[in-house]
């Protein structure tokens, strides 16, 4: 029989998974402050740096974000694991054609984000959509202002399906195009373009036409994944 040696679980480690089921469970949402140090020692009878150091253990698994001089917070956990899972996935490709896989990606999934998003917006989340179309139209040539707004609008889309883990899901893959998509606004027409399909998706999203934000979604998608080529060309 194989003899394994268990190793005894830290005070520090128990009262991080306690925490962790409280989070997992709901008890305390995202964006909510934890009580404090004080507190949580007091509701577990251990000391103050027993719960510091499960703090920073939650915050190294992305579930906490502690603030100087506020408190620790919930923070999105879900995203931030995903998204360091698919950086390390990527870092770790050496295929040529990883960004276009990134793309597909988003073929395949937000098409239909897009045509759920026409069946749900809601007024605000409409309204939510112009204000981003409308700041990518101020940007004039600040491309980190312009990729900023153009990330909001398509995680607003997500947003809008009422669906909570769209944007969970979406958000790792879009930032990690953000490298990607700062060398294309610099691609003749690029920019201009996608902000040509960014309000025919808004457009069709105002008037509840699914099956238009879906096309429209697909082809700005399309658009994209031939700059990225035509930018590949260009770098060979």
């Amino acid at each position: 029989m194989e003899i394994q040696l268990l190793r005894s679980i830290r005070l520090y480690e128990q009262v991080a998974a306690a925490l962790r089921g409280q989070i997992v469970r709901g008890e305390f949402s995202l964006g909510q402050k934890l009580p404090t140090e004080r507190v949580i020692a007091a509701s577990y009878g251990v000391s103050r740096n027993v719960v510091r150091e499960a703090v920073r253990s939650l915050s190294r698994d992305g579930l906490v974000e502690v603030r100087q001089g506020s408190g620790t917070y919930v923070a999105d956990g879900t995203s931030r694991a995903l998204g360091n899972s698919l950086e390390l996935a990527i870092a770790l490709s050496d295929d040529a054609d990883k960004f276009f896989r990134l793309i597909e990606v988003r073929q395949i999934v937000e098409p239909s984000v897009a045509a759920l998003a026409a069946e749900r917006a809601t007024p605000d989340d409409i309204a939510l959509l112009r204000k981003e179309v409308a700041n990518m139209d101020g940007t004039g040539n600040d491309v980190e202002a312009f990729i900023e707004a153009d990330q909001r609008f398509h995680l607003a889309i997500a947003r809008s399906t009422g669906n909570d883990l769209v944007p969970l899901m979406l958000h790792p893959i879009v930032d990690l195009l953000n490298v990607q998509r700062k060398r294309l606004f610099f691609i003749e027409h690029s920019a201009s373009a996608a902000q040509d399909f960014h309000r025919k998706i808004l457009t069709k999203i105002e008037r509840h036409d699914s099956g238009g934000a879906y096309a429209a979604m697909r082809a700005h998608l399309e658009q994209v994944k031939r700059d990225i080529a035509r930018l590949s060309k260009s770098s060979a």
